[in-house]
């Protein structure tokens, strides 16, 4: 079993990054790439606070990679010749309780403060941004896993004990393929953009029947 390169993320994630060298298509490594550097990101709650957070995530991407993974980069990496020691450590997540940190300690967040919200449209929407944020990281973690929007309703209902069931369960989750080609969604943004549904036009009934 190969050792793992940054301890702090855990083997799951560099299992992830083992994965993501092996897609073929560039383009969708590097969609890919972003979604495990948004898990890391959610891997510390306290991250907003450090400076450089993106150049040292994409840094430690990389380095968890052995230099390996074949994307289109954000930021300008650490050359691995110079990188004579390991690149900033970011401080240790296992300070704050995190319920699952397959979604991370920001989902919390954004559930506590939507369930402060009085305006209940306003609740719903943002349930549903937590929701497909949810399903993201957990077929960012599960590739191989079926769709379960029963799983992902009832992980969201637990951040509530159970509470908020009516409006939980109003959300409207994308597919697992328009997530991680994010097509519909920004992960970095928590943002839902529904798509616009073409309104049926009816027929009009002729404007009088023929008479006899």
């Amino acid at each position: 079993m190969p050792k793992v390169k940054l301890p702090e993320y855990g083997r799951n994630l560099q299992e992830l990054v083992e994965y993501c060298k092996t897609i073929p298509d560039r383009e969708k490594r590097t969609r890919y790439a972003y979604g495990i550097v948004s898990i890391m990101g959610d891997l510390y709650p306290e991250a907003d606070k450090v400076e450089n957070l993106k150049q040292i995530l994409w840094d430690h991407l990389a380095l968890i990679s052995n230099y390996e993974l074949d994307i289109d980069y954000p930021v300008e990496i650490i050359p691995k010749e110079s990188l004579n020691e390991r690149p900033e450590v970011l401080s240790n997540p296992q300070q704050q309780h995190i319920t699952w940190r397959m979604y991370g300690k920001t989902i919390e967040n954004m559930v506590t403060k939507a369930c402060a919200m009085e305006d209940q449209e306003q609740r719903i929407r943002l349930f549903e941004r937590c929701a497909n944020h949810m399903k993201l990281h957990f077929h960012i973690t599960h590739p191989t896993a079926d769709e379960d929007d029963d799983k992902i309703i009832q992980d969201l209902l637990s951040y509530t004990d159970g509470k908020y069931k009516e409006d939980i369960y109003k959300v409207f989750l994308y597919s697992a393929e328009e997530l991680q080609e994010n097509k519909q969604y920004d992960p970095n943004k928590l943002i839902v953009t529904p798509t616009k549904k073409k309104k049926k036009k009816k027929k009009k009934k002729a404007a009088g029947s023929n008479n006899a």
